[in-house]
């Protein structure tokens, strides 16, 4: 059995994804999970071509704080907290997720299998290692926990 790694978020670097802000938690070979935050107002995309054609990305998302409005389409609902739902791998519009709140909104994502699989990322360490060596934005913990009120 692989040994089990607990994560605390409030311990995790914040990465910059541009329009989100995200902590990952998990890597394992078939899945992988992060916590991201929206700034109110800040709407990003899920399932974009790229994921469903090269990566074949299915993900599930959750919802911990805030409103969501999330809009495939011309239909659009809006989700809060304690409400999951799934950015499906077939072909089709993708998803647009806005924080419809005025307080930063969290959501877990979990997907399956890992983005960028030619990153071949499995840490912490390795996504911040890319992070800086990009020169893209990074979070200490306490940084990100002032962000977002240390969920």
């Amino acid at each position: 059995m692989t040994q089990a790694k607990f994560v605390k978020v409030v311990e995790t670097d914040g990465f910059y994804h541009s329009p989100e802000w995200y902590r990952p938690l998990a890597f394992g070979k078939n899945i992988y999970m992060n916590v991201a935050y929206l700034l109110p107002g800040v709407e990003m995309v899920m399932g974009s071509k790229r994921e469903k054609e090269a990566e074949l990305l299915e993900r599930v998302v959750y919802v911990l704080k805030g409103q969501l409005d999330v809009r495939q389409g011309e239909e659009t609902v809006s989700v809060g907290p304690h409400t999951a739902f799934i950015v499906p791998l077939e072909p089709g519009l993708p998803f647009y997720v806005k924080n419809a709140g005025e307080s930063i909104a969290s959501f877990i994502t979990t997907m399956s299998p890992p983005p960028h699989p030619e990153l071949k990322f499995d840490s912490p360490e390795q996504v911040k290692k890319l992070y800086l060596e990009a020169k893209r934005p990074v979070k200490s913990p306490t940084e990100m926990n002032e962000l977002v009120g240390g969920i």
